[in-house]
């Protein structure tokens, strides 16, 4: 399990790397290609909460910690875009705000990477599918840290290597994950549950706002698709 939630971790943090490189290859995309992936992202993301992550949690026979937790990981993820947004708006730095995003996303990054080894314990496909969402859900968060490092004149390797520690800090949070379910077992239920709300702020409040606004259309079809590969996935 060790390796395989690991390796699940190391893929989805790479997503962030993957969304750099784009930014040097290709500045400009199609809204109705980025609506759909990121419209996947969320789709299948949502599945998994709704078909696997609440299920299991709900299964440990503690439903008011498990909510409890759904509740906390929600208002983190509330609280921390909150600050984030507040000191981003008075930065009137290109590189500031790059560091800024690029600090913001490595605190997002810590709790999914925990969410990946989570799932894993479930099921292996559970963890893999959570990964995949997150890492579609990176490729936008590595351009957005990218785009204004460089065009505050940063050099581009030095970017580079920056986001690819950055990426390191998924599969630290799964190892994290990891130790705390095989330490404290008791506290599965509340893990679950605080994954589950991570989970669904990044729905609520980023994929699909984001999505909508490159394209409502093309994100309704990515979302549908990653709803339907999870439920043919659990159900089949």
């Amino acid at each position: 399990m060790l390796a395989d939630s690991l390796q699940w971790g190391i893929a989805a943090g790479l997503g962030t790397l993957v969304g750099a490189v784009l930014i040097f290859i290709k500045r400009h995309w199609s809204p109705r290609g980025l609506a759909f992936f990121l419209g996947l992202a969320a789709g299948v993301m949502t599945a998994v909460v709704v078909f696997d992550m609440l299920p299991s949690a709900l299964l440990f026979g503690q439903a008011g910690i498990a909510l409890g937790g759904i509740a906390l990981g929600f208002m983190f993820m509330v609280t921390f875009d909150h600050l984030l947004g507040s000191r981003r708006s008075g930065s009137h730095s290109l590189l500031g705000l790059g560091y800024l995003i690029l600090l913001g996303i490595a605190l997002h990054d810590l709790p999914e990477g925990m969410a990946i080894a989570l799932g894993d314990v479930m099921k292996n496909r559970t963890g893999m599918v959570i990964a995949l969402g997150i890492g579609i859900h990176n490729i936008p968060e590595g351009m957005a840290i990218a785009v204004p490092l460089v065009m505050a004149g940063m050099n581009k390797p030095f970017i580079l290597v920056q986001v690819l520690l950055l990426s390191l800090i998924t599969p630290i949070g799964t190892l994290l994950g990891i130790y705390l379910i095989f330490l404290l077992p008791a506290l599965m239920p509340l893990l679950l549950g605080l994954a589950s709300g991570i989970m669904a702020y990044l729905v609520a409040f980023q994929l699909w706002p984001q999505a909508k606004t490159h394209d409502l259309h093309s994100g309704r079809h990515g979302f549908w698709l990653g709803m339907i590969i999870i439920l043919a996935a659990t159900f089949v």
